[in-house]
């Protein structure tokens, strides 16, 4: 199961949001015996030669593909049980699934295609943003790491924004806090793509997994509206940079989910002790 956390846009009106998912892969709905019987479905995965599988009546679909084919999986899906997934072993870039034909396609609703990172992405739920105040989850029931997520926003009178770059997951080793903010010059004007960067000064007091976090600098960039959103780990004491304006200051991560760079209470001149 795989979480998505993400902050509320303060500045908009926003009444929900729309969860996209990309794999390097296809669900399809399960067909039942007497239709699937004899039937075929023929694949390349990561440019390899084509492979058959031949369905029957008592094997399921899953089992079926999984003995017949190598390079990829099969498995049922959790959150409707009435689809499966089939997913790439390779699950990035050079990783790609080729649906090459069969005579199932059309029971399955599938056609004949190649799918890479990225190329193909389907809606997976909408959820409502009750409270601008609280960071926004979801739950994916079906999730691998690997996975792919976008977000649009639905406004009060049913508009939807243009979808987010697709991301993946990232692996948290404990509980972690948002940081946003907006970065403009000096007239206002707000900056796309500078650098917002930061690294472990400091661990949290309470950590017991310290071997397991990175000492090296995690960043981001900002977006089309100047934006940054940066997942750091709450207690942590770091150094927080955006070199284009010349900031960088040792800061503590608030022990909150989120937090609006501007409105920590922090002493910028403040360094805290590096030992």
């Amino acid at each position: 199961m795989i979480t998505l956390r993400w902050a509320p846009y303060p500045e908009a009106n926003i009444a929900s949001y729309k969860v996209y998912h990309s794999i390097v892969g296809f669900r399809s709905l399960m067909v039942d015996g007497p239709t699937r019987d004899g039937k075929t479905l023929e694949l390349s995965l990561n440019g390899g030669s084509t492979q058959t599988i031949t369905f029957n009546a008592i094997d399921s679909m899953v089992d079926s593909i999984n003995a017949s084919i190598s390079g990829g999986m099969a498995y049922l899906s959790i959150a409707d049980p009435s689809y499966f997934i089939f997913r790439s072993n390779i699950r990035e870039a050079p990783g790609s699934v080729q649906i090459v034909g069969g005579t199932i396609l059309a029971s399955i609703d599938q056609m004949p295609r190649l799918i890479t990172e990225k190329s193909e992405d389907s809606l997976i739920a909408t959820v409502l943003n009750d409270d601008l105040d609280d960071p926004v989850e979801f739950e994916d029931l079906d999730g691998a790491l690997q996975d792919y997520y976008a977000l649009s926003t639905v406004d009060l009178v049913g508009n939807e924004s243009l979808k987010t770059e697709f991301r993946q997951a990232i692996f948290f080793t404990g509980p972690v806090c948002v940081l946003e903010g907006i970065v403009t010059d000096l007239q206002g004007v707000r900056q796309v793509d500078e650098i917002v960067r930061s690294k472990i000064v400091l661990l949290p007091q309470n950590s017991s997994i310290k071997s397991s976090i990175t000492k090296t600098w995690v960043e981001t960039l900002t977006g089309t509206d100047g934006r940054f959103s940066l997942p750091l780990l709450q207690g942590a004491v770091v150094k927080f940079e955006i070199p284009s304006l010349g900031f960088s200051r040792n800061i503590k991560v608030p022990e909150t989910s989120y937090e609006f760079v501007t409105d920590m209470l922090i002493d910028l001149e403040y360094q805290y002790p590096l030992d």
